[in-house]
């Protein structure tokens, strides 16, 4: 019952059902087998330790964890997952306060999906999935288990590049740049305004499978609709939807110029913080008939 082999092993196959997710759009689908998968991994460092540290101290629960199961004991019960975070806080020197408020509010997410009427985990996937990556990270350190055998390298940079929290450095770095920029383009004459929005390229088309892409969005400073630069960071299972072959890739972006009014935007933390969306989802399609037909080269078998 709190054996750490199967703490790990069930963790697993809810992190693969995760992974196996087809829909990049359905991020509560994600989320759900995610958080139920975390539950378990929070569990396995204690269980490492020792079982009894799992077991609810009244009843025949330790003595259950132990080893002994006294006769006619009642089945044994577990302790709660926010005792589950305190001792963990003891076990791992590095699940620090950060994290143990990360994963309390995972948790709190998970009980609001499980428990109640509320959609708690419809939202975006920066809001939660950075503090998951964070937490995984933490305890698969002190298992020693690499956290992309458990989730895959694709979900472990999705919630690396993410970016869930703001730096007030960065933050006022912003808003001082796009003010700067909306002076800027508050002196240009109109000619040379539209000489500069003359300048703004053409928006390109996504190919399918590559690893970089662009999205038209206004400018924070002058509103001008202009490319951002995106990176892809995961793609999910194929799915067939009437007789086509259909794929999710998840970009995050990256950076943006604007040719108008001169705004640089360098990474994915100064696009959070001028207000821009950071992740998109671009569906790739393919007919059936072009994934299996294109290369298919019958044989000679029965026509002799």
């Amino acid at each position: 019952m709190w054996d750490y082999d199967g703490f790990i092993g069930k963790a697993q196959l809810y992190f693969s059902r995760a992974q196996k997710h087809s829909r990049a759009t359905d991020t509560d689908v994600l989320a759900l087998w995610l958080l139920l998968g975390l539950e378990f991994l929070l569990r396995a460092p204690l269980a490492k330790v020792s079982p009894t540290l799992l077991a609810d101290p009244t009843g025949d629960s330790v003595m259950h964890a132990a080893g002994f199961a006294p006769p006619n004991a009642q089945l044994p019960k577990s302790i709660q997952t926010r005792t589950v975070l305190s001792r963990l806080a003891v076990v791992i020197p590095d699940f620090t306060k950060e994290r143990h408020d990360d994963a309390t509010l995972l948790v709190g997410l998970r009980n609001g999906e499980l428990h109640t009427s509320a959609s708690s985990l419809e939202l975006d996937e920066a809001r939660w999935l950075p503090r998951f990556t964070r937490v995984l990270e933490v305890l698969c350190r002190h298992l020693a288990l690499d956290p992309s055998d458990l989730i895959g390298s694709d979900l472990i940079e999705h919630g690396r590049a993410l970016v869930d929290t703001e730096d007030k450095n960065i933050g006022y770095e912003i808003s001082q740049r796009i003010e700067g920029a909306k002076r800027f383009v508050s002196q240009l004459r109109a000619d040379e305004r539209a000489t500069r929005q003359g300048a703004i390229p053409k928006p390109a088309p996504t190919i399918a499978g590559s690893p970089t892409a662009t999205e038209t969005v206004p400018c924070p400073a002058c509103r001008a609709r202009i490319p951002m630069r995106l990176r892809a960071v995961r793609s999910t299972n194929d799915r067939i939807e009437d007789d086509e072959i259909y794929r999710d890739t998840v970009y995050i972006a990256t950076g943006l110029e604007c040719p108008v009014c001169d705004l640089v935007l360098n990474n994915t933390a100064h696009i959070r913080s001028a207000g821009l969306q950071q992740q998109y989802v671009r569906a790739e399609r393919e007919s059936i008939e072009d994934r299996f037909l294109s290369n298919y080269e019958p044989d000679d078998y029965g026509n002799d």
